[in-house]
């Protein structure tokens, strides 16, 4: 189920179902998260670092 966190600091669970309906009947009270990104450095340039001739 998702996870909703609430400006309140309460974390609620919302069905799939259901989801679309909260997140617009709540939206003034939803708490915006931003996420680190979990991408790591880009291929080609941890290639070029390791092998200057590629």
């Amino acid at each position: 189920m998702p996870t909703v966190y609430l400006k309140t600091g309460e974390v609620v669970e919302v069905s799939i179902e259901e989801l679309g309906d909260y997140l617009y009947e709540n939206e003034d009270k939803i708490q915006l998260q931003k996420l680190k990104s979990r991408r790591g450095p880009i291929r080609s340039k941890i290639a070029a670092e390791n092998n200057p001739a590629a």
